[in-house]
């Protein structure tokens, strides 16, 4: 299967004047290499658009903002999945990966390239021939030791008509971030709509919307996204 996204999120910053919102553009795939192992494998690039208040120069009387938009390789992962456990209605995976973490358009701010670990537990079971839940458990561990996140997503998806999805998400994380004694624990929980509809054989098109509904030290977010699912 492979995944092609393009979404738009917008981050509230909480000043007056200051708006960061970024675009990304993303391709998803896996891979069965065997029936108990399947490779995965996402890339992903980042356009980020930054708006801030200008320093009122002398004679001047109205504010200005400066607007930056910067474009870099967004947070992209390689792992691999097993299953461990397939019985009646429940399957049981789990995973791990490399992840390359986006890179930051400041070198000055976090130079150089950013590796990190995710590895997490996935447990799903089927609701009859039209329904089911996933629940995946994960831990993320950034390149440097730096930043550790602890991450719970839950889906269910009900399909109303043949090649038909509606899925309901959940995406929860608590984890740190910063450095030295500028270290700080944040947490964040989004919610996630979308539809699977299909397109032709084998193509299906999805859309979708993401928002926070509480976070804690961290921006919340509104997100657009639009997907191609091409299964092969």
């Amino acid at each position: 299967m492979i995944l092609s996204s393009f979404s738009h999120h917008q981050f509230d910053l909480g000043f007056a004047g200051f708006e960061y919102s970024k675009l990304e553009s993303a391709v998803y795939a896996e891979y069965g290499l065997t029936d108990r192992f399947t490779l995965y494998g996402r890339l992903s690039r980042e356009t980020r658009i930054h708006v801030a208040p200008a320093p009122r120069q002398a004679g001047e009387t109205r504010d200005h903002t400066v607007r930056t938009v910067s474009s870099a390789l967004g947070e992209s992962e390689l792992g691999v999945r097993t299953r461990l456990i397939s019985s009646g209605r429940w399957t049981v995976s789990a995973q791990a990966g490399a992840v390359r973490f986006a890179t930051e358009p400041n070198p000055l701010l976090k130079p150089g390239t950013r590796w990190g670990l995710d590895s997490r537990l996935l447990i799903g079971r089927s609701l009859g021939q039209a329904q089911f839940i996933e629940a995946q458990l994960a831990r993320r561990l950034g390149g440097e030791g730096e930043d550790g996140e602890t991450r719970l997503d839950l889906s269910w998806g009900v399909r109303p008509a043949e090649r038909w999805l509606i899925l309901a998400q959940s995406y929860s994380a608590w984890g740190e971030g910063g450095w030295g004694a500028y270290r700080t624990a944040y947490e964040s929980h989004r919610i996630h709509l979308s539809v699977i509809a299909p397109v032709t054989e084998g193509l299906s098109l999805q859309l979708g919307a993401i928002n926070s509904v509480s976070s804690d030290r961290i921006a919340p977010e509104t997100a657009y996204m639009i997907s191609l699912w091409r299964e092969f």
